[in-house]
């Protein structure tokens, strides 16, 4: 083992509360296990600021730097817990964990032995014991607001944290939002606590990015709100030992609002940029040399590509917490295209795949089901997390629309996570010679550990490349001015995304 990797060992134990603050893992573990852990950093080495990607406005930046105040020690020293310790719960624990101690909560002792195993060494305390929530004075609540079947929002794991938290929080600790959540909800589910426990309370939306590494976590601007003047100096005296830049606002519901703000922004332009690639199409135009072509504008454009839907935990859900609330029919309609949009592209690929044969649209079109390969299923590039995945939804479209033999490809995605949906080998099946038994492949994902330059040498084979990488650039480089070319070219390699 080499010595700069620590091993260690930690018991979980499990409680019950009202309901659980995380989903619930695949298998019951036992309880009082002990884990040993090995660790791999999970922050990689800090890297010099991009100086082609400032923050946006002079005016903003003048705040963010008016409010970095000379900050004192804090008595006593404090004790932060984060409730929910998801993919954004990790990232609040790690950065923390540099600067106090910290517990780490959450019902799975499964995701709390993989996190362990990432920040050994840390001064952290991972428990599913709610009863130690009592040593903490500082409460960030990290944990998932879904949506239910019909839309409308799920907020059984916040209010269970809350619940959780006014049981076993100390009068006078400060309680912090940091999950996506609908204008009003800090106000009104943790606001009462405000006089029930002389809780303080604010609302400071997370900014993280799956797969992304610059920005780093803690260089990315921080927005802090409360419901009082004392809330918020507690807050920016907390985090301001942890990230490099604050920005106070008003009130909680304008933080919640900028989050919401941020994220259906980017649901609309990709909505856009998918309307725009079926225009091209009718055209006779290729959509992606299109989207590429005019990311080379260096202003007055926001570079998106076409794709074959929006997945993950924030993008296709928060939509839904702004029209909870608002009037909205622009970004009603874009959200509604973009949940669409798998079932729509696979329907379009069926039609051509079959069209020489005349066969009906719909249904088993022939006695031998046509085989379809969906190549990348994760939600993005590098991720495994499957959260309304556009390459699942395909699978779906083409096992209950059409009948089809499917088979998914995906390094990163194990097969137990797609139970209807046989997984090829591509250590072993990923050649031309099995590729060329599918009659169709469609790569919602260019996912990482694939070299998809195979399928340009598939003959007889119909390939439909959604994600566009390999058709997004010209002899390898986008048009961009001589200018700081290749530090050009980065960004607007970075920013074709959704």
């Amino acid at each position: 083992m080499p010595s700069d990797i620590k091993t260690t060992t930690i018991s979980v134990l499990e409680t019950q509360v009202s309901a659980p603050l995380s989903p619930p893992p695949e298998a019951k573990e036992k309880e009082g296990s002990a884990v040993t852990i090995q660790v791999a950093p999970l922050t990689p080495p800090e890297s010099p600021t991009l100086q082609n990607e400032p923050f946006p406005t002079s005016q903003v930046g003048h705040e963010l730097d008016r409010f970095r105040p000379s900050l004192p020690k804090m008595e006593p020293e404090p004790i932060v817990a984060v409730i929910g310790v998801g993919y954004v719960g990790t990232h609040l624990v790690e950065a923390f964990a540099h600067q106090y101690d910290v517990i780490a909560f959450d019902l799975s002792t499964k995701r709390l032995s993989e996190v362990a195993l990432q920040l050994d060494g840390l001064p952290i305390n991972f428990t599913s014991d709610a009863s130690d929530l009592r040593q903490a004075s500082h409460f960030l609540i990290s944990v998932p607001t879904l949506l239910n079947a019909d839309k409308t929002i799920d907020t059984t794991y916040l209010r269970s944290a809350i619940s959780t938290v006014e049981q076993y929080g100390r009068p006078g600790s400060t309680i912090v939002i940091e999950s996506s959540v609908a204008v009003g909800m800090t106000r009104a589910l943790v606001g009462p606590l405000m006089h029930t426990k002389n809780f303080l309370v604010g609302m400071s939306p997370e900014r993280v990015d799956p797969g992304r590494i610059e920005p780093g976590f803690k260089s990315i601007p921080k927005i802090i709100s409360g419901l009082n003047q004392a809330s918020v100096d507690s807050i920016s005296l907390l985090y301001g030992r942890v990230f490099d830049h604050m920005l106070p606002v008003s009130s909680p519901e304008v933080a919640e609002m900028t989050k919401l703000y941020e994220n259906c922004q980017r649901m609309v332009c990709a909505a856009y940029a998918n309307e725009m690639a079926n225009a091209c199409e009718a055209l006779g135009i290729d959509g992606f040399e299109v989207s590429a072509a005019a990311a080379s504008k260096p202003f007055g454009y926001l570079p998106f590509r076409p794709g074959p839907g929006i997945g993950g935990h924030c993008i296709p859900v928060n939509p839904y917490y702004l029209l909870s609330t608002c009037e909205m029919p622009l970004l009603e309609q874009a959200t509604s295209m973009s949940w669409q949009r798998p079932a729509d592209v696979t329907k379009k690929f069926m039609k051509s795949l079959v069209r020489a044969d005349d066969t009906v649209e719909r249904g088993r079109m022939s006695p031998n089901p046509l085989m379809i390969l969906v190549v990348g299923v994760g939600f993005k590039r590098g991720q495994s997390v499957l959260s309304n995945s556009p390459g699942v939804a395909i699978i779906r479209t083409l096992l209950e629309e059409y009948d089809a033999y499917v088979e998914f490809a995906d390094p990163l995605v194990d097969a137990e996570q797609i139970d209807f949906c046989p997984k090829m080998d591509t250590n072993e099946d990923w050649n031309e010679t099995n590729l060329h038994t599918f009659d169709g492949i469609i790569v919602a994902v260019d996912q990482e550990g694939l070299d998809l330059s195979l399928l340009d040498r598939l003959r007889g084979v119909k390939v439909q490349d959604l994600s566009g990488r390999r058709r997004r650039t010209f002899n390898g480089d986008l048009p961009v001015p001589t200018e700081s070319a290749a530090d050009y070219n980065e960004k607007i390699k970075s920013q074709i995304t959704v």
